[in-house]
């Protein structure tokens, strides 16, 4: 597999036309500089909420769908390309809707996006290497899970502000 390349952002998520390798990012990542996370809250008509339960190698965790964003790549253009890789699910570009935009550490910056869908599991094609299933899950199944550490905490934190801002906006796909 070729090396993939990531460009770095700022605090502000400007970019800052650093670009490094994603293999070994960690050690290379200059004070004060993000990668860049893009990451998809898929609603279906259940008010139910996609996570990707990740592979043994990745730490057996429930996530929201998400993706490093790559060297010329923008944020929407990785939820696409990352709901195909590992979910083998073709999403519309104009369909997803970006619903914050925040830092999550000193070192990673997340663009969160939402999209309603009913994707059956039955229609899915996991990426073995990065995914072992797909659950839908009401968010206080979600919050159970969190509380026994089954969940990320940067999905969690995205799945509240959303619905804590949901209260306040209404959000609907056109």
């Amino acid at each position: 597999m070729a090396e993939e390349y990531i460009e770095l952002v700022d605090g502000n998520k400007q970019k800052t036309g650093v670009v490094i390798p994603r293999s070994n990012y960690k050690e290379l990542l200059p004070e004060g500089q993000r990668v860049l996370i893009a990451a998809l809250l898929v609603k279906n008509s259940e008010d139910k909420i996609m996570m990707q339960l990740t592979s043994k190698e990745k730490g057996s965790i429930l996530s929201l769908p998400s993706g490093w964003v790559m060297q010329g790549d923008s944020s929407r253009e990785t939820v696409v390309r990352e709901m195909y890789e590992e979910q083998g699910l073709k999403i519309d570009i104009d369909k997803i809707i970006l619903v914050e935009e925040r830092p999550t550490s000193k070192t990673a910056f997340f663009d969160i996006y939402y999209l309603e869908a009913d994707f059956k599991r039955e229609d899915m094609v996991l990426q073995k290497e990065e995914v072992d299933d797909v659950i839908w899950m009401s968010p206080e199944e979600i919050f159970s899970a969190y509380d026994e550490e089954k969940v990320r905490k940067s999905s969690v934190e995205s799945i509240r502000n959303f619905l804590d801002n949901k209260k306040k906006i209404s959000f609907k796909c056109v």
